[in-house]
This record gives C-alpha cells, sequence and structure tokens, in this order.
C-alpha cells in the first residue's frame, strides 16, 4: 500500500517535471519599444565659393592706367577730333613712352597695329600675368563687347566676350587676377532699394551674382575682400518721401562698415558710426576713415575733423583736426603696382578754385605742398617696384587736357618741393 502511493507521488512528479509550470493566463504588457533618436537637422549647404585673388582698382577714363611697377600702361587719343586710341607704354627703366607696338615700319593709325583702336570709349587696359589686355569699362551701345589679349608683334585677339547675363550700364570698378567685379552705382532706378555686384571670370565665361543691401556701396577693399559701407535705418523707407521724411529718418540713421567676401557672398559687420557723423573718407592700412566732428554746420565757418576706426583695437581716434570742407581728396587708384595688396597711404588733395595740389599723409597730418608745373601742381601717378614715384603734370602750353608728361622722383625730395631724377622721352607721333 505504501508502495503504491509512493509510486503515485513519483509519477505526478514526473508529470509536472515534463510539462512545465502551468501557463499565466494574466494578459501580458505590450512592450515599450525602444525610443527613436530625432531626425539630425538638415544641414544648410555650404556657400559656393569661387577663387578670389588680391583685389585691385580698376581706374576710370579719362586717367585710366595701369601700373605693374616696372610700366604704366594707358590708352592716348589718336587725335582730338575722333574716336580712336593706342595702347601706351611707359618703361621706368629706359624713361621712354612708346606705342605698344612691335611691328616694323607700324605707323599706328590702322587696325594693322596691335595697339590701335578704332574707339577707345568705354574702353581701357589692364595686365595680367603680363599679358596685356583690353576690357570694357561701362556696358553701353558704344563700349566693345569683349576682352582682347594684346601681342605687340601679332595683334589682337578676342579672349572673352561679355556674357548677356551682364546688364547694359554695369561699370567694372574692380578686378582680381580671375574676374573683373561690378555693378551699376548710379543707375539704381529707385531710392533705398538694392543693387547687384557682377563678378565675371573672364577666363572660363561664368558669372556670379551677389546680393548688395540697400544703400550699399563698395568703398575700398583690402586683400580679398571688399570693404562696403551701408545706411541703416531702424523704420522702412516711406513711398515717394519728402526731403524732410528722409532727412527725419537719417537723424536716426547709422553708417554700418563691414567686410564683404566675394567668395561667397558673406559680410562681417565692422563697426557702426551715426550717419550725423558723415560720409566715408579712405581706408589705409586697417583704418576706416571717415568725416565726423562738425562744428558750425551748413556755414560759412563750418569745421570738421577726420576720424578713423581702426580695425587693430577697434578704437575711434582722431586722424586729422580741421579738414579744409572746400577740399577734394582722393587717391590715385593706380598708385601702387597691381595686385601688390598695399594702399596708398597718401591723399591727393586739391583746394576748389585752385591749382595748388597737396600731399596728406595719412599716418601724420602733414600737408605738402607739391611743385607747380606748367601752372598746377603735380600729380602722383604711380610708385615704381624700386620705390620711385612717377608723376604727371600738363605742360602750359598744351591745350588737350587729355595731354600728359610724366617725370621720375624721389618721393621725399617730390614732397619738399624739389626737383626730379628725371623726364620721360614722350610719344610724339614720329
Amino acid at each position: 500500500m505504501k508502495k503504491t502511493a509512493l509510486s503515485l507521488l513519483l509519477a505526478a512528479a514526473a508529470l509536472f517535471s515534463a510539462c512545465g509550470a502551468a501557463p499565466d493566463t494574466t494578459p501580458s504588457a505590450t512592450p515599450t519599444p525602444d525610443p527613436v533618436a530625432a531626425a539630425e537637422p538638415t544641414p544648410e549647404p555650404e556657400p559656393v565659393r569661387f577663387p578670389v585673388g588680391h583685389l585691385n582698382d580698376l581706374g576710370q577714363q579719362p586717367d585710366a592706367c595701369w601700373n605693374t611697377g616696372e610700366a604704366l600702361y594707358e590708352l592716348q587719343d589718336v587725335s582730338g577730333n575722333t574716336p580712336e586710341g593706342r595702347v601706351m607704354k611707359t618703361d621706368y627703366a629706359t624713361l621712354t613712352q612708346t606705342v605698344y607696338c612691335s611691328v616694323p615700319g607700324c605707323t599706328h593709325d590702322s587696325d594693322a597695329c596691335p595697339a590701335y583702336l578704332a574707339s577707345d570709349f568705354c574702353t581701357s587696359v589692364m595686365v595680367v600675368d603680363g599679358v596685356v589686355y583690353t576690357y570694357p569699362t561701362e556696358l553701353t551701345s558704344v563700349a566693345p563687347d569683349a576682352i582682347c589679349r594684346i601681342d605687340p608683334a601679332s595683334g589682337k585677339t578676342v579672349v572673352a566676350s561679355v556674357p548677356d547675363s551682364i546688364p547694359e550700364h554695369c561699370m567694372f570698378y574692380w578686378c582680381d587676377e580671375y574676374a573683373l567685379y561690378g555693378a551699376k552705382f548710379g543707375y539704381t532706378p529707385i531710392k533705398h532699394q538694392p543693387n547687384t555686384l557682377y563678378r565675371w571670370d573672364w577666363k572660363n565665361g561664368t558669372v556670379q551674382t551677389i546680393q548688395l543691401l540697400p544703400d550699399e556701396k563698395i568703398v575700398a577693399h583690402d586683400g580679398a575682400c571688399f570693404l562696403t559701407c551701408h545706411i541703416a535705418v531702424d523704420e522702412p523707407w516711406p513711398n515717394f518721401a519728402t526731403n524732410e521724411q528722409e532727412e527725419a529718418i537719417l537723424q536716426h540713421a547709422v553708417w554700418e562698415y563691414s567686410w564683404l567676401d566675394p567668395a561667397d557672398g558673406t559680410r562681417e559687420l565692422i563697426c557702426t558710426q551715426p550717419y550725423v557723423y558723415g560720409s566715408f573718407f579712405g581706408y589705409y592700412d586697417g583704418k576706416i576713415c571717415y568725416y565726423g566732428n562738425f562744428r558750425n554746420a551748413n556755414t560759412l565757418e563750418q569745421q570738421v575733423d577726420v576720424l578713423c576706426f581702426d580695425t587693430a583695437d577697434g578704437q575711434e581716434k582722431t586722424l586729422m583736426e580741421n579738414w579744409p570742407c572746400d577740399t577734394s581728396a582722393f587717391v590715385p587708384p593706380t598708385f601702387y603696382p597691381a595686385f601688390s595688396g598695399q594702399s596708398a597711404p597718401l591723399v591727393c588733395a586739391i583746394k576748389n578754385m585752385q591749382t595748388q595740389t597737396y600731399m596728406v599723409d595719412v599716418n601724420t597730418g602733414s600737408w605738402s605742398p607739391l611743385r607747380m608745373l606748367g601752372g598746377i601742381g603735380v600729380q602722383p601717378v604711380a610708385v615704381t617696384d624700386n620705390g620711385r614715384w612717377v608723376v604727371s603734370f600738363s605742360p602750359q602750353e598744351r591745350i588737350d587736357p587729355v595731354y600728359h608728361e610724366y617725370l621720375l622722383y624721389d618721393p621725399q625730395v617730390c614732397l619738399a618741393g624739389g626737383s626730379p631724377i628725371a623726364a620721360f622721352a614722350m610719344y610724339t607721333g614720329e
């Protein structure tokens, strides 16, 4: 009897072991899914960049010329009664000016001459990688529609035609080793509207556009960036604003100075100054110069200083006190050799209604009257590779206003009113 009971217990235990535990009839909870990672934001595309070399001013007619450090290239009228022109070269080593042509027996007055142009309207000359080119300065109905290479021995060759995407009246003001840069300054149809900077890479035929802000202008450059000046206001301009409305808005406006990178169109704000300070004066060695500290404004006794914002230390400084309000100032755009990256530390100044020319040292504020020749002061045009000055003057007996002659000067002697090292032998047509 005990054996039978024991056998039943062992059999039940074996059955339980073989079948496992009884199933749990409690409904199971829905498993929690693994957390889904947040979608990565789509990165903004990197701005497309283009090669930018050493930005350089393009001279404007009638005084447009190109300084290589070894020679000066420019256009000269064949006569005062026709639009014909010639490419001229003034060599600093030989002290001679010649037509840029080496064809034997050439008379330089027809298309047989490499340097001859049937019309030099809206045309100028540049030198890139040792090669001389002519290019259109403004796109008009009388302007050339191409860039031409000038070979003094064999002639002219078209190397790039103006693309249709560049509008009429675009003026080319700057260049680098790759492209021309221009805009329709002065042709904006409506005030306070944005403008466009056009970059024409004439070596590969492409055109890039860079949007400029309303009331933004390119005033200088340094290295591979443009310096822009923009009028920023805190309220929208009304349509067809009266002079009184504009003046009221401008009382609270500021000048914004920024670096514009033409490679991708990005800007970096440098500084802001009250609009009432006055307009841009110049840019020299990292200093943004502008008028300020007006006293007795809009009177005959008006006085103004030239102030500057030094980008090196972020400080505003007084550069020159009591700048004569009746004086115009400019910097010769070809003063230093092209693509050298140097900016002139000197300003040419001419007092209105006078013929005297001064050179103003922006580092010291000193004024130096230049020597008078032919009834007017000489004007520095270019610095040679060895640091000498080429200056121009117009002989009093010549009535053609485009004509000028050149002298070679030691800079300190020129500033002291002394005599030149030598005179250039100018081309006389013979």
